[in-house]
């Protein structure tokens, strides 16, 4: 479940990641200037303090850049020049951690330092001895491109290559994408990578990410964590769509929620809510539909509970209206979505 954005209703990005994308297209030959400025990009702001790319600016960028070098596989260029640094004082916290288990956690609390077009979250299943690291992208913002997520999963082994060892590598790497040149992933990670999955995701041996890391130091990854945490303090928006968002996902189980009640609980008449989610560029049945799709994950990965049970959980009259809902949202059933995984 996506939050407020850091510049309101536009997700953006870190603009390291666009000196990455600069050298990567120099190395093959290609001016990365006449790209940068084709998507209104100044690479030379790119080193102002506190400032952001908007991610519909970058999907052109991502775009242009496989389209001009002929590599459906760019993404992976990015690792070539990737330095910890280049994840802000994110990278730097994640290298200090006590684990990788550790690391990973961070990365889930402070993404949106790194990008807020996406989420990030943990799911665990001891039973089966790994972790999965979920990325979940937002209905109200298409822009991330299939390339983004693939150089983030890409640059984040990297990371973790560069903290735990260069053998590092996870279980397996799912994306939701095609994707023509299968092989030069795989070669990558070092492991399985599947596509066109329900998700992005990355699975990780439990055992292994709880290891401790031998330059961990949790006096230096504290006081990372108190600088990202004033960062994103800083952007902070208190947009009623984020309190809306709140109240649904704390209700939706408690049985149907109706946008009346809603706005009497944030002390507004309901022509009022609708006005201020209007300027938020949202409305109330896209934030309960978003609420409902990320429960609707998050509950699925729970197999003791049956599909007619979600269903009802999130509200829906049958379970066939859960199934038509949520192949809409990822193209999979509620079954084969849980199949999945549950690696059947």
């Amino acid at each position: 479940m996506s939050e407020a954005t850091l510049i309101p209703n536009t997700p953006s990005t870190l603009p390291s990641w666009g000196l990455l994308i600069a050298k990567a297209l120099e190395s093959y030959g290609v001016k990365p200037e006449p790209i940068f400025a084709a998507a209104g990009i100044d690479l030379a702001e790119a080193h102002e303090a506190n400032s952001r790319i908007p991610v519909h600016k970058m999907a052109k960028v991502w775009r242009a850049a496989v389209e001009l070098t002929g590599d459906s596989a760019f993404a992976l260029r990015l690792t070539r020049f990737f330095q910890f640094n280049a994840y802000s004082a994110l990278g730097m916290a994640v290298a200090s951690s006590r684990s990788i288990a550790e690391g990973l956690q961070r990365c889930v609390r402070y993404y949106r330092l790194m990008s807020d077009g996406a989420t990030l979250y943990l799911q665990d299943f001891p039973e089966r001895g790994r972790t999965d690291l979920v990325f979940e992208l937002s209905g109200s913002y298409p822009e991330v491109t299939k390339q983004a997520m693939e150089a983030f999963s890409a640059t984040s082994i990297e990371l973790l290559r560069i903290t735990a060892g260069p053998q590092f590598s996870p279980l397996k790497v799912c994306f939701a994408h095609s994707q023509s040149n299968v092989q030069a992933y795989v070669d990558y990670f070092k492991c399985p990578v599947m596509f066109n999955c329900p998700d992005h995701r990355m699975v990780f041996d439990r055992e292994q990410i709880q290891q401790e890391l031998v330059f961990n130091n949790s006096a230096v990854a504290a006081s990372l964590d108190t600088w990202m945490a004033d960062y994103l303090q800083q952007f902070r928006q208190d947009l009623v769509s984020t309190r809306v968002q709140a109240y649904l996902l704390e209700h939706i189980v408690d049985g149907e929620v109706e946008q009346k009640t809603v706005a009497t609980e944030l002390g507004m008449s309901v022509r009022a809510l609708q006005r201020k989610l209007q300027d938020e560029e949202t409305s109330f049945s896209a934030l309960l539909d978003n609420c409902r799709q990320h429960l609707a994950r998050e509950y699925l990965s729970r197999a003791q509970l049956p599909l007619a049970e979600v269903s009802f959980m999130l509200g829906f009259s049958d379970q066939s209206n859960f199934s038509r809902a949520f192949k809409r949202w990822t193209g999979h059933s509620p079954q084969a979505y849980r199949d999945a995984q549950q690696g059947k």
